[in-house]
């Protein structure tokens, strides 16, 4: 499903992800580790062109989804971004209604049958696990949600487009233990349907809703197996210095 070939990315002069190549299966989640500014954020927004809006970058190698390198002339960005969702540190609700925050990506891209849109609304809202909470109020501003409820309330809006990827940045680092648990829950669910790609500070987070993890260290990928196996008994001494807060 998502495959990188021998990727470099710089920043400007900047170094910041070295020569990476990685496979993630279609249907898995897959978790990012490593000390701040190690650069998993910067990796994970090559996946639907993040960086593109970032003056000065450069990136060398293939980041391929679908067998396609994404990063070919000949691929439309936009649509890119229809099959690749992402969803932020902290819940990003438009000022708009709970209803058309999730029907705008829909709109946008110019889907006009009320019906369709509707369906697809309370679709998302229920893959996101939220449709039972806010059924009584579509029409209600999307920032009377608690936290957990905005950030759930993001997903479905990545959702309603029908991607086939979903990438996560920190998805649960703003919310209270209770609205994580319900983040975590969802990823369980979502990924019968989705491949999952998550940037995560907590290391049991990783472990709760992951398949396989990947650790990064100063731009490289120091480590990617099973999360089992690299929780209980990673390759490097570097990987199990990390897990078991010696540094970082």
């Amino acid at each position: 499903m998502i495959e990188t070939k021998n990727i470099n990315f710089y920043y400007g002069d900047f170094h910041a992800i070295k020569n990476i190549s990685m496979k993630m299966e279609p249907n898995t989640v897959t978790a990012f580790i490593g000390p701040s500014g190690c650069g998993k954020s910067t990796f994970l927004r090559l996946f639907n062109r993040m960086n593109d809006l970032i003056n000065n970058t450069r990136l060398e190698g293939e980041c391929l989804i679908k067998s396609k390198n994404i990063y070919d002339k000949s691929i439309d960005v936009d649509e890119l971004r229809k099959d690749v969702g992402m969803v932020f540190q902290k819940p990003n609700p438009f000022p708009k209604s709970i209803f058309e925050n999730v029907a705008y990506g829909l709109k946008v891209n110019g889907v006009k049958d009320k019906k369709f849109i509707a369906q697809k609304v309370e679709e998302s809202l229920m893959a996101a696990a939220l449709w039972d909470e806010v059924k009584d109020k579509l029409h209600k501003s999307a920032f009377e949600l608690s936290g957990g409820q905005q950030q759930r309330l993001c997903i479905a809006r990545a959702l309603a487009v029908a991607p086939s990827v979903l990438l996560m940045d920190e998805p649960a680092s703003a919310l209270d233990p209770i609205s994580t648990s319900k983040i975590e829950e969802l990823i369980h669910q979502l990924k019968s349907n989705y491949t999952i790609v998550i940037v995560t500070h907590n290391m049991q987070q990783a472990a709760r809703v992951s398949d396989k993890t990947g650790f990064f260290m100063m731009g490289e990928l120091v480590e990617y197996s099973d999360t089992k196996k690299m929780f209980l008994n990673p390759d490097k001494e570097t990987t199990q210095n990390y897990i078991t807060g010696r540094f970082g």
